[in-house]
């Protein structure tokens, strides 16, 4: 493996052309004043936010999508509702209205002024009647200058109909012989760039096998495979069954839904109608699609999401269907996103919507499922058939979860799924989202429709016709008719308001968008002309829903004029720019759920004037400075520029060196013996360290293996590669091994006895690589984890600590730790300098490091359902100071913990990682989440019971009734249905005895913090947001930039959690860069570099090649490991300590750059830390150019008194070996 070769992999190839493809600045001139007219806004609204639903007599609209209740029995695609269009059909300059119905006519409301609107469907011939309509759009599709209509519906194919003034008229499509009804929603843009409007058509079906009750399959074997030979008697092949069932993996039948269709506009309002194959279709390889997907489509929306001037598509898909981003790769041809672009997916994809949510240029969206918002419907809600099962080092499967997603765009083409985070992952059966700022704060916020007729995942409902139908014969009728004591499910409609942070809050009272029912089509429209964006909502079994937005904030509306055949501009990107803060939003055709807005956009102007900035699908540009409030600006394409493109020549910090030659991490898939736990416990490593294992001075690389595999050891070529160590005798782990440890060419292993539980078996090795161990500790009750050395008893040699990292089957039970004391070569455990730790608890994490003001090392601890627990040597023991030092009070599930000055004080502060915010998981002090452990029930089991707040503040069972039923078959005989079981407590369900026997533990705190320390305090700071999208492993703390400041990387993202959470995946990894007072700022990737997208654990630096640049090396559970090579400009010094023979790497020096009388920051050496990990001893200090010196304060025999020497710098020196006792007696390390 050679260290200086980039990664060469598919994946990265693809990122390097989307990064060529984005890597630009737009510049273009000023357009001229005859290109664009502006005209002032009267402003009606006088809130600062929100609507007003108006009454059906003001309006004039008397409309409702009644469903009698005898057709949704006998059919229940009818469930899934009607939309509605906008647009100004007739060119009088007001918005009109088109809303779809499901049985009888569809209406077309001409918007006569003044909110009165009047009916001429009828008079249009866009009536539909009988028809069944399901979606709608509007959009000017043979370039005429007026909108035309496409219209779906459940049991005929799509009508398009022209505009031709006063009357449309149905227009054919063809081959006329491709007939695909159950068309829901529409989507519109130009796909080739030939300047027509093109458009994609979603298919569910016509009717579905749930409503084909007792339907008799026949098999056949067929050359070895059991194939459907015929349905009630037909033959599959040549009918109407043909393509429409499978059977899956377990036997089982599964329905497929209908194909989609895309239409190829050919000018003159002629569609050619295809199929989504392989013509024009290719899978993330770029292989043209063998097979045509049958799925069932519910929405889709054209966006450029890579802002390269071509619509990218994503399509929402029910049911285990995977959701498809295809991105537009040119020629009207689509490529399906890879893989690690999407991680996960939402289960029963519903409707989907886009939009920069945190302003940082990059569209990020939204898709909505239906999970329910209300903890006690929740328990009765049926989840998923298919549930998601992690197997080891796999990150590209993307799994599907019964929850709304929200994909934070990471660039690169990479999103993370936040929706946990954002506080969006639950809003009910919902279907339409639409990104609106409703208050103007310059932030889109989210409206949600919401409802269902009939909630076919009632728990209670299924098993009581389940046992109705096996308690007697039923007809067909009979069985379809019962489906009526399903509940309907009419909830409220959602507002959520974006808090500029990445969090939504619920608005929907306060906003006026809180109507109970089932609303299903929503689309957005300026109707009342006074600069705002209002809404339309179609209800079904209800009137439709016309609401007043009455925001009196001031605005800027813009519309297009576009290029020909392009009237509205559709995909044209709309920015506003307030200085460094930018909105953007796209002109869309369709994309709403199985709705369509109007053409316009709105931008909040509290700011003052603004920079408009509009690029047109050809991405020439049109720019209008100084746009001022209150405005509506209508913007003409013939005055838009070429973009003059400068390439931006930036780097990022590091490059990834290919891994081939390492060896992939090997893990065990293990049965869990306590099947209640939130995570599984086995899946730790690998442990990561850098050492000089043959002493000749180049720092070699440790990785361990999991049971079954062998320890990885790789010789360091003096900076060009890594080849294997030649090992002359073989070892395979009978158990997993985690912490790895190298000092003076000797390797020191922890190994974990969490799966065999037994006291016997190596918990430590030692010894040099590739001969028998020199010593053994024998394992005990508790597994061992992370190790650590540090001269505790000052006697000039290493002594080591072990965490107690679990004891095995009896989670969270806390675990004791040790010391064992070097005595001449050999670690001895010893009871004194050990009784500190006895039962300090799951400790995942440690470190060493001066805390106070002597130079003996202290300890500082990450443990699991605790605080981050701080232990001062006093020289003959140690001493628990977490309470002084103020840190009792945040219990997390710590992870890593590692060291450094970070905000350059004097003083020593700590990072510790944990569970991150974007789970369902909420903690404080004031509601911590509570959890009770122990032999429940005396069975040798250790049990784990989560529990949630209820609306009366009670602890509430977290799991469901069906996790405690298959861990405790007992319980079940306490609660007679899912509602039962959701009306019980904690103490109802288990009884006040049981639960007073249990032992109670609390968690307040999630984050991933930093502690300052400040005098005899430390003081929490969260570190930046994207270190909360995912569970963080391992931090290393480091200069990695060479500014003199401490910066960190930090590994993310754990799949193997329990069956009602999502896998953990946001996690990229993450540099996290110091700015010297505490604080810490991301970088994305495209500046760092540094991609860590599978399971993430021990993270190691060291300079690799000697270039005064720190490398990195994170271990993958799993999988390969990542090494990533720093190509920073700035070089920083090298400093090598030779220390006392015991101790030559000199471990537990602090040092620091003098620069004349002033002092940079504390730099420790350390040997394990972070998260079974080992960095170099060798330090890097970076923005040493003019330092006049290096300070040393050396761990000294006697451990109280300070030993400081200093050590004169050269300017510009690159380089320094300074060696205990040949430096300048210094008085103070401050």
């Amino acid at each position: 493996m050679v260290f200086g070769l980039r990664i060469n992999n598919k994946e990265y190839l693809l990122i390097a052309l989307i990064y060529l493809m984005t890597n630009a600045i737009l510049y273009s001139n000023k357009i001229d004043s005859e290109f664009y007219q502006s005209s002032k806004i009267v402003v009606s609204g006088d809130s600062m936010s929100g609507f007003t639903l108006l009454p059906n007599e003001e309006t004039g609209i008397q409309f409702q999508n009644d469903l009698p209740q005898a057709k949704s029995l006998s059919n229940q695609v009818y469930l899934n509702g009607s939309g509605v269009a906008l647009g100004d059909i007739n060119n009088d300059g007001l918005c009109d209205i088109y809303l779809c119905r499901l049985d009888g006519s569809n209406h077309l409301y001409l918007n006569q002024g003044k909110w009165r609107f009047k009916e001429v469907g009828g008079k249009f011939g866009v009536d539909c009647a009988g028809m069944d309509s399901t979606g709608a759009s509007f959009a000017d599709l043979d370039g005429d200058n007026d909108v035309d209509l496409i219209v779906n519906s459940v049991s005929s194919e799509t009508v398009i109909y022209r505009n031709d003034g006063d009357r449309f008229q149905q227009v054919s499509a063809e081959p006329e012989a491709l007939i695909i009804p159950g068309g829901t929603s529409i989507a519109i843009a130009d796909i080739d760039g030939n300047g027509l409007l093109d458009f994609y058509v979603t298919h569910y079906r016509d009717s579905t096998l749930m409503d084909m009750p007792n339907t008799d399959f026949n098999f056949r074997n067929i050359k070895g495979r059991r194939e459907i030979y015929s349905v009630n008697g037909t033959k599959v092949k040549g009918s109407k069954f043909e393509n429409r069932f499978r059977i899956n993996s377990k036997g089982g039948i599964e329905e497929n839904g209908l194909p989609d269709v895309l239409y190829y506009n050919m000018g003159g309002m002629k569609f050619t109608k295809s199929l989504v194959d392989g013509n024009r279709f290719q899978d993330s390889r770029g292989v043209p699609l063998k097979n045509i997907p049958y799925e069932w489509g519910l929405a889709v929306m054209f966006r450029d999401i890579n802002r390269d001037g071509l619509p990218d598509l994503f399509v929402c898909n029910d049911f285990d269907t995977e959701d498809r981003l295809w991105l537009n790769i040119g020629k009207g041809r689509f490529r399906e996103a890879p893989s690690y672009g999407l991680r996960k997916t939402s289960m029963f994809s519903m409707g989907v919507d886009f939009a920069d949510i945190n302003r940082d240029s990059l569209d990020d969206f939204v898709v909505l499922d239906m999970l329910n918002r209300d903890r006690k419907t929740r328990q009765n809600q049926m989840p998923p058939r298919l549930i998601y099962q992690p197997l080891p080092g796999q990150y590209l499967d993307r799994p599907q979860y019964m929850r709304n997603t929200l994909f934070l765009n990471r660039g690169l083409g990479v999103f993370s799924e936040i929706a946990f985070f954002a506080g969006i992952q639950a809003s009910d059966w919902s279907w339409c989202p639409v990104f609106l700022d409703v208050d103007l704060d310059g932030y889109e916020d989210l409206l949600i429709t919401n409802g269902v007729e009939r909630n076919a995942r009632h728990l209670d409902t299924i098993i009581k016709l389940k046992n109705q139908r096996e308690s007697k014969k039923m007809s067909k009728r009979e069985i379809l008719f019962a489906r009526k004591i399903f509940p309907s499910q009419s909830t409220s409609n959602m507002a959520l308001r974006n808090l500029g942070n990445l969090k939504f809050s619920d608005y929907s009272t306060n906003w006026g968008f809180d109507l109970k029912g089932i609303s299903h089509g929503m689309a957005c429209g300026d109707l009342d002309g006074d600069g705002d964006l209002d809404l339309v909502v179609n209800n079904l079994n209800w009137p439709v829903s016309l609401y007043r937005n009455d925001i009196g904030k001031p605005r800027l509306m813009v519309k297009l004029k576009g290029p020909k055949n392009n009237l509205h501009g559709i995909g044209t990107r709309i920015e506003i720019s307030h200085g460094d803060f930018t909105q953007s939003q796209e002109i869309i055709g369709g994309g709403r759920y199985l709705s369509s807005d109007d053409f316009t956009r709105v931008f909040a102007m509290a700011k003052g004037k603004a920079k408009l900035t509009i690029t047109w699908p050809d991405l020439r540009q049109s720019v209008i400075n100084n746009v001022e409030p209150n405005r509506i600006y209508l913007v003409d394409y013939r005055g838009s520029d070429i973009n003059k493109l400068i390439k931006t020549k930036s780097s990022p910090i590091f490059s990834l060196v290919n891994s081939k030659g390492l060896s992939v991490h090997r893990e065990n898939i293990k049965e869990a013996t306590q099947p209640l736990l939130p995570k599984g416990l086995n899946e730790a490593g690998p442990g990561i360290a850098f050492g000089d294992l043959d002493n000749d001075g180049w720092e070699d690389l440790a990785i361990s293996s999991g049971r079954g595999g062998e320890i990885g050891l790789y010789k360091n070529l003096k900076g060009t590669g890594l080849s294997a160590f030649n090992k002359s005798k073989s070892s395979v782990n009978t158990r997993d091994g985690l912490s790895l440890i190298i000092t003076d060419g000797y390797l020191i292993q922890s190994f974990s006895n969490l799966e065999d539980g037994l006291q016997f078996g190596d918990m430590i090795t030692i010894g040099k690589p590739g001969e028998d161990p020199s010593q053994r500790i024998k394992a005990k009750t508790e597994s061992a984890g992370h190790i650590a050395l540090a001269d505790i008893d000052s006697d000039g040699d290493l002594d080591l600590f072990i965490a107690g990292r679990s004891i095995p089957n009896h989670y969270p039970k806390p675990a004791d730790s040790w010391i064992y004391i070097n005595d001449e070569g050999i670690f001895t455990e010893n009871k004194v300098w050990s009784e500190a730790f006895k039962g300090v608890g799951i400790t995942s994490g440690a470190v060493f490091a001066p805390i106070n003001s002597d130079s003996m090392p202290d300890l500082i601890l990450a443990c699991e359902w605790a605080s981050p627990k701080v232990f001062i040597n006093n020289g003959e023991g140690f001493e628990d100071k977490t309470k002084f030092y103020g840190l009792n009070h945040f219990k997390g599930l710590w992870c890593g913990v590692d060291v450094g000055d970070f905000d350059a004080n004097g003083s020593v502060d700590f990072v510790v990682t944990n569970r991150g915010l974007n789970s369902s998981y909420r903690a404080s002090i004031e509601r911590p989440i509570v959890v009770y452990h122990g032999d429940l029930n005396e069975d040798g089991v250790w049990d784990f019971i989560e529990t949630e707040y209820g609306k009366d503040n009670k602890l509430y069972p977290r799991r469901s009734a069906s996790a405690f039923a298959s861990a405790m078959p007992w319980l079940t005989d306490r609660f007679s249905s899912y509602n039962h079981y959701s009306n019980m407590n904690v103490t109802e369900l288990f009884g006040s005895s049981l639960i007073e026997k249990m032992n109670k533990l609390e968690l307040t705190t999630l984050e991933s913090m930093v502690f300052i320390q400040k005098g005899n305090r430390f003081i929490a700071r969260p570190l930046p947001i994207e270190a909360q999208f995912s569970s963080a492993y391992g931090p290393a703390v480091a200069d990695f930039n060479n500014d003199g400041l401490l910066d960190m990387a930090i590994s993310q993202n754990q799949f193997n959690l329990s069956m009602e959470q999502s896998r953990d995946d946001a996690g990229l990894g993450l540099i996290l860069i110091g700015v010297g007072d505490g604080q810490f700022k991301a970088l994305d990737i495209k500046e760092s570099g540094f991609v860590v997208p599978g399971e993430g654990r021990a993270t190691a630096v060291s300079d690799f090649n000697h270039d005064g640049l720190m490398d990195i090396i994170v271990g993958q559970n799993g999988n390969l490991p990542r090494l990533f090579k720093n190509q920073s400009k700035r070089r920083g010094l090298r400093i090598v300590l030779k220390g006392d023979p015991g101790n030559v790497k000199g471990v537990g020096a602090a040092m620091r750059l003098d620069y004349n009388g002033q002092a940079g920051c504390v730099h420790v050496v350390r040997l394990g830390s972070g998260y079974l990990s080992q960095n170099s001893t060798t330090q890097i200090i970076g923005n040493s150019e003019t330092a006049s010196g290096l300070l040393v304060n050396w761990p000294s025999e006697n451990g109280k008194q300070n030993k400081i020497e200093y050590f004169k710098l050269a300017p510009l020196q690159t380089e320094v070996i300074a060696e205990k006792g040949k430096g300048a007696v210094w008085p103070s390390f401050n």
